[in-house]
């Protein structure tokens, strides 16, 4: 062996950071400390570190550890050993460093991936007007916990390995009964799939449908997250403009007559609230029909109905199959359960299914056995219905501070669905600013409210603000309000001189 490799000098390993409290071994914090300085340069071949025992005494630890460390590394060819026993560092060549990408440019990125990142929008989270958020504070959390409880606590062998890729049928049954009896949709549990959420349904059935460079209809304004999976899949989205009847269907197929898929959501258009009436939704299924389109129905809030009765789904309108329903329990029960369903024909689910079982298998197996119990025993129809009366309240309180402190600003949708709704600028108010600069000016006073315009793709038609209400306490409408007339203008004259203090947008949000 070359002796010049061996310097004369032996290295200490004193005053390296050991993290007692950590559940990483001692032995591999050390081997990952002298790999590092490897293959960083800090030790170069022929580096000779000191004993074991002398390492051992300076880092405060036995002896075996170092020496389980030394092994490791011996293992992976990072140290060698001398005929006197010294410990020293092989002959390593570590890569070449590459000059570094630009900040926020990796080396290599697809298109449809830097066009999925170019899209400009900025969400408000956590906000207490975050649309579609749900209050979680008067949540069954008690029931919730049992039914996780014996989940675990008794799960059958089969429950403990691979679920079919549709779901666990117990839960697409309780789905099934539920979608029955809460949106008068008749389906059979092999219609409905157990998916994670809206946007990871959508994700995987453009993927199902679309071919890169397909047309797909959207609502313009939209729902901008389903353009994120929409761009990631390679499609060509068309805005098609939703007037007071919903999607404009013969400006669709004026658009982009040859498209293969149309995303709506009928029952509580995003961001408008507008319910699509029944000559456009058979318009609409009539064309998909006769051009084999594939139609999306999202169902966005539609549990969440406060007046009148329930409007039905485009679903149960169509005759042919030609309609995929999406559905989630994050509005009704909290975000994070990331469970939800889709209801197609058995010939979809079939594809889906197929599908699914090679990329993505299923959802969380014991989650969903919580759920199908949850459902069950009543808890979640309880949990809806007593809901829908808080929402109410909170909208009408919202409507109520809006038309006394801004009505000269701000005139209030007619929206009656969902968790949030939209004001409108009036002329005067769109005369001073626009919603975007409007959504500035409050954000710097701590209030987070989108505005309109970024949920369109085109030139906006219109000017607004987003306001969400599952968060708001009736309370707080009144003087978070006033607070707003103060920052962008427009308050009547009954506003109060002195708003109220900016934490109480905070406390607002931590109180659900």
């Amino acid at each position: 062996m070359n002796n010049s490799r061996h310097p004369s000098k032996r290295v200490s390993l004193a005053g390296i950071h050991i993290d007692r409290t950590s559940a990483v071994p001692l032995h591999l914090q050390i081997a990952k400390h002298i790999r590092d300085g490897i293959l960083c340069g800090a030790f170069p071949s022929g580096t000779q570190f000191l004993g074991s025992r002398e390492i051992a005494r300076e880092l405060g630890c036995s002896r075996t550890v170092v020496l389980t460390a030394w092994d490791l590394l011996y293992a992976e060819g990072y140290l060698e050993s001398t005929p006197r026993g010294s410990v020293i560092v092989a002959a390593v060549t570590a890569p070449h460093a590459e000059p570094a990408s630009p900040a926020g440019k990796p080396a290599h990125m697809s298109e449809r991936w830097r066009a999925l990142l170019g899209l400009d929008y900025e969400t408000n989270w956590p906000s207490v007007f975050a649309p579609g958020a749900p209050d979680i504070s008067t949540f069954p959390f008690k029931d919730w916990s049992r039914l996780l409880r014996q989940a675990w606590q008794n799960p059958r062998e089969q429950e403990c390995l691979d679920l079919p890729p549709e779901g666990h049928p117990r839960l697409r049954n309780e789905i099934a009964n539920f979608l029955s009896s809460v949106r008068g949709l008749v389906c059979s549990p092999d219609e409905v799939v157990v998916t994670s959420g809206t946007s990871g349904a959508l994700d995987f059935c453009s993927r199902m449908i679309l071919d890169p460079g397909d047309e797909v209809w959207v609502e313009e304004p939209g729902f901008v997250e389903a353009r994120w999976a929409l761009t990631a899949a390679g499609a060509n989205i068309v805005p098609i403009p939703v007037d007071d009847k919903g999607l404009v269907v013969s400006e669709g197929i004026r658009r982009a007559p040859r498209a293969r898929l149309i995303v709506v959501t009928p029952s509580h258009q995003y961001p408008l609230g507008i319910s699509m009436g029944l000559e456009r939704r058979l318009e609409l299924l009539d064309w998909a029909n006769k051009n084999d389109v594939w139609v999306i129905e999202d169902d966005y809030n539609s549990e969440f109905r406060h007046q009148d009765s329930m409007i039905a789904s485009l679903r149960s309108l169509d005759r042919e199959g030609r309609v995929i329903y999406f559905g989630t329990f994050s509005k009704i029960m909290m975000p994070n359960l990331r469970l939800g369903y889709l209801v197609a024909n058995k010939h979809f689910i079939e594809g889906f299914a197929k599908g699914r079982a090679r990329i993505d298998v299923h959802t969380s197996g014991i989650g969903q056995l919580a759920l199908a119990e949850f459902m069950r025993e009543g808890h979640l129809l309880r949990h809806l219905r007593a809901m829908r009366r808080v929402y109410a309240a909170r909208r009408k309180a919202l409507i109520e501070a809006i038309g006394a402190l801004m009505p000269d600003g701000l005139t209030v949708s007619s929206a009656v669905t969902g968790l949030h709704l939209v004001a409108l600028f009036t002329d005067a108010m769109q005369a001073r600013m626009s919603d975007r600069e409007a959504a500035a000016v409050l954000k710097q006073a701590g209030i987070h409210v989108q505005p309109l315009s970024q949920n369109f793709l085109e030139l906006p038609t219109r000017q607004g603000l987003v306001f969400g209400y599952g968060r708001l306490r009736v309370e707080d409408a009144a003087p978070l309000l006033a607070r707003i007339a103060a920052c962008i203008g427009g308050a009547s004259r009954d506003a109060p001189s002195d708003p109220p203090s900016r934490s109480l947008t905070d406390r607002t949000i931590r109180g659900g």
